[in-house]
């Protein structure tokens, strides 16, 4: 069997697991370049510890070569080679949340968005903000959503309702009209379609870069933190949170509960010793 049939029946196999679609499409493209490495070669414990070690070498960042030797595994068991899965990279549980973007950044680019005509990118933000969804779940934000200050996402098998606040409701609505937007997805790319993760990024990395806030804060995700710790600030309630942030361990909100690196040097450099 060539490599383009085993591929073709692969992803078949990972279609029928309704795997979320970046998901299966990293695990296909693993298993591809997995197969390439082998060049026709059997697998065997050895190859697959070559491929890791390959992995480890190409990749600085230990999410990144873990996400893939999850892939590697993946395919491995399909294949019927459970006992040549690897193990990941032990990464070190964070305790507490960095380059998060603050309230003054994030009104500063907020302005900026708004000043320099990028009102698409002004209401992305704010949704991010204002709601602590991630900017993949964008596309379930819409006009009829709109209209019942809600909308439900469904990912990883779970689903959870996201509450619009009412100022931002009024924003939305008012950029829908703007942008003639009468129904369907609010955020949109070139095509009409949903707008993509990377062009949002992309656009938050400019605009970071004319206001002068870090790179490293300005990623869509930061969003998302910033909200969970203004809501952690405000109401104290970790339970409540998870839910709004679709978490199923507290363990992973818990991080927002923490101060941050520099808020802990900053109480260091305080103390009379």
């Amino acid at each position: 069997m060539t490599n383009a049939e085993k591929l073709e029946k692969y992803a078949d196999y990972l279609s029928e697991r309704e795997l979320a679609i970046q998901t299966g499409k990293t695990y296909l493209k693993q298993a591809e370049n997995f197969l390439d490495f082998l060049g026709g070669r059997a697998i065997t414990r050895k190859e697959v510890i070559d491929y890791k070690k390959k992995l480890l070498e190409q990749n600085s960042k230990i999410a990144t070569c873990n996400l893939y030797i999850v892939a590697l595994n993946r395919y491995l068991k399909y294949a019927g080679h459970d006992d040549f899965c690897v193990k990941t990279r032990r990464i070190q549980n964070r305790q507490c949340p960095d380059n998060i973007i603050s309230i003054n950044e994030y009104r500063d680019m907020l302005m900026y968005a708004r000043e320099s005509g990028r009102e698409k990118y002004y209401c992305i933000m704010r949704t991010l903000a204002l709601t602590g969804i991630r900017v993949s779940e964008l596309s379930g934000c819409t006009v009829e959503s709109l209209e019942i200050g809600k909308f439900i996402i469904c990912n990883k098998g779970k689903s959870r309702e996201i509450y619009l606040p009412e100022k931002l409701v009024k924003e939305l609505r008012e950029y829908c009209i703007q942008e003639g937007i009468s129904k369907g997805v609010i955020f949109r790319g070139n095509t009409g379609k949903a707008i993509s993760r990377t062009a949002v990024y992309k656009m938050f990395i400019q605009i970071a870069d004319y206001v002068g806030v870090p790179k490293k804060k300005a990623h869509p995700h930061s969003f998302r933190h910033l909200f969970a710790i203004t809501y952690m600030q405000k109401y104290s309630n970790l339970f409540e949170l998870a839910d709004l942030l679709g978490h199923s361990s507290l363990e992973t909100t818990r991080i927002y509960t923490a101060t941050t690196a520099e808020e802990k040097r900053k109480k260091i450099n305080k103390l009379e010793l």
